[in-house]
């Protein structure tokens, strides 16, 4: 008998390169937010730093407990800063992950409708079988 190809079969392959271009966009934004991560750290490594060299030169003129202080507030800004930025690539990382769990769910719903049409058309097939084997057995009785 002559299979004849689904339709639900190009969507499948679609549905397939739309689940993987999903997930390599969310590897992508894994590094990204790791990298920002990283980033964060150092400045906050930078910062404890600065506040312990601060605090262990007690005696220092008032012009480098200016400078000092500024230096602590440029990296509490840059902190914030990047703070967001972290916040802003975890929003995107959530985002996509969502969409990635959609796009799967999609893909998985549309493979079950195919295999049940592909188990419908099998026991189709079976039947027409059956029915010729049964014609066939008929005139054998009959002697045609």
């Amino acid at each position: 008998m002559r299979v004849v190809p689904s339709r639900l079969q190009t969507v499948i392959r679609v549905k397939d390169i739309q689940v993987k271009g999903a997930q390599k966009e969310l590897a992508q934004i894994r590094v990204k937010k790791d990298q920002e991560q990283g980033a964060l750290d150092v400045l906050q490594e930078q910062k404890s730093s600065a506040m312990s060299d601060a605090a262990r030169t007690m005696k220092s003129r008032a012009r480098d407990l200016q400078t000092s202080q500024a230096f602590l507030q440029s990296l509490s800004r840059q902190i914030k800063v990047q703070q967001n930025t972290v916040q802003t690539v975890t929003d995107q990382e959530d985002s996509k992950r969502g969409e990635l769990v959609e796009k799967t769910k999609s893909q998985q719903m549309i493979s079950k409708v195919e295999e049940k049409r592909q188990a419908e058309q099998a026991k189709e097939d079976d039947r027409k079988a059956q029915r010729v084997i049964d014609v066939l057995a008929q005139r054998v009785k009959t002697g045609k």
